[in-house]
């Protein structure tokens, strides 16, 4: 296999990968399974009001249940999508029903991180912005990064009152006392 050309490609200093987001057929099952199986939990959901999608330039209405855990500083992000129109999920579960679908990086800087993206080649599959019932705003972007690097690639990137939050157990406890979050039963 030929390697590609990279000699043109800026450096980008990312954080640490810290999520990976697998995509799901039932949210319940799924959550179950990597809780008695693999040692996962405790799960939260956020309490979202508004969610704008854009996929491929077009704005979508993407129907989706989202959980999340952590596991050794990791957020582990189990997606089901409940609506037909194509999204930036659909060729996977076309093609295989699920599985890991990107890694995420929580990023300072979402813009200047994705202009240089863009300047490197790389297109924004899918983005949006997503609200919760506490005022936290998340703006996220899907990366087709998978002929470089195998997998797509997501910068997210949350705010509460204009202060950035990180993606961690300890905030999301929080979100369950402001009600941005819930916690979800097993």
């Amino acid at each position: 296999m030929k390697q590609p050309d990279i000699s043109s490609i800026s450096r980008m200093k990312l954080p640490s990968v810290n999520q990976i987001g697998i995509l799901v057929k039932d949210i319940p099952e799924a959550v179950a399974y990597y809780t008695k199986l693999l040692n996962i939990g405790n799960w939260y959901r956020s309490n979202t009001i508004k969610h704008e999608t854009i996929y491929r330039g077009k704005p979508i209405n993407v129907e989706a249940d989202i959980v999340l855990a952590f596991q050794g500083g990791v957020e582990i992000e189990l997606i089901q999508i409940k609506s037909k129109e194509e999204n930036v999920y659909s060729d996977m579960l076309a093609k295989s029903g699920g599985g890991i679908h990107h890694l995420g990086f929580t990023v300072m800087g979402y813009d200047d991180k994705l202009k240089k993206m863009k300047a490197n080649g790389i297109e924004v599959l899918q983005s949006g912005v997503i609200t919760t019932k506490g005022s936290a705003i998340t703006r996220y972007a899907y990366l087709d990064t998978i002929k470089q690097c195998g997998i797509i690639s997501e910068f997210i990137a949350t705010t509460l009152i204009g202060l950035p939050m990180p993606h961690c157990k300890l905030i999301m406890d929080i979100g369950c006392i402001t009600g941005d979050v819930e916690r979800v039963k097993v």
